[in-house]
């Protein structure tokens, strides 16, 4: 399957950008990763910076797992670097994690914190990731009481609780969509409005650059950072043109 890739960022109100993204592409597989970084001064950066290095070593090795165990390698070896970080600078850092592993028929994705993963079919939103937070706990749960630290994550890459990335796997076809993005974008933009944006005319670096100016817009001096990764199958428009020219061919 072809695959057409957008992306963007935004640093919003903030000091400094502390979110990190790379796609990564290797014999037809790509690797699609995004993280949110959290800590002072540069810290933050540099643990976001840190997942995209492990991935980038990681993906480009001879010898690569299944996606599933892949990712969750993945995962585990950027925690344990980011934790070294902590101790290197004696100051607490972490990031979050979203990663997407595309093959030729399914896609695999792995997530750490709230960042999330969108999937969209056929114009409707199939199925997004669920937040390590106080507040979908709170939300899964009429025994959780309101909590000052609602909005502050349980499980983080570098964090001091246990990691478990959270893993999903999913067959493709012709008309999958995924995005991946930092808690700035999806506290600003419903899905609706995503599906809104993508059913205009435009490219889809178009798309994504629009709906990352919203998003910073609507966040105002007090936006963060914002962060957006798009992939699309990339379908084959010679196909109908063939098919005519073949039915009109005369044997």
């Amino acid at each position: 399957m072809a695959w057409e890739f957008a992306h963007g960022s935004d640093i919003g109100g903030r000091p400094e950008q502390q979110d990190s993204y790379s796609i990564l592409d290797h014999m037809g597989n790509y690797l699609l990763v995004l993280a949110d970084g959290m800590g002072g001064r540069q810290h933050g950066a540099m643990a976001s910076d840190t997942v995209i290095e492990t991935a980038h070593t990681r993906f480009y090795s001879p010898h690569r797992a299944h996606p599933e165990q892949f990712l969750k390698r993945l995962c585990m070896e950027a925690h344990r670097k980011i934790l070294k970080l902590e101790r290197t600078h004696q100051a607490p850092s972490g990031s979050t994690a979203i990663m997407l592993y595309l093959q030729e028929k399914e896609a695999y994705w792995a997530h750490v914190g709230d960042s999330r993963l969108y999937h969209f079919q056929n114009n409707r939103l199939l199925f997004h990731t669920k937040d390590h937070s106080m507040t979908e706990l709170q939300q899964q749960s009429a025994t959780f009481g309101d909590s000052a630290e609602s909005n502050q994550l349980y499980m983080c890459l570098g964090g001091s609780n246990d990691v478990v990335p959270e893993i999903n796997a999913a067959g493709l076809n012709c008309n999958d969509l995924f995005l991946l993005c930092s808690d700035g974008f999806w506290n600003e933009i419903s899905p609706d409005e995503i599906l809104q944006q993508l059913s205009l005319p435009g490219t889809l670096q178009y798309h994504a650059d629009m709906l990352i100016r919203t998003a910073s817009e609507r966040g105002g001096e007090n936006a963060d950072n914002i962060s957006l990764l798009l992939a699309r199958h990339k379908s084959d428009k010679r196909l109908p043109r063939l098919m005519k020219r073949l039915l009109r061919k005369d044997y």
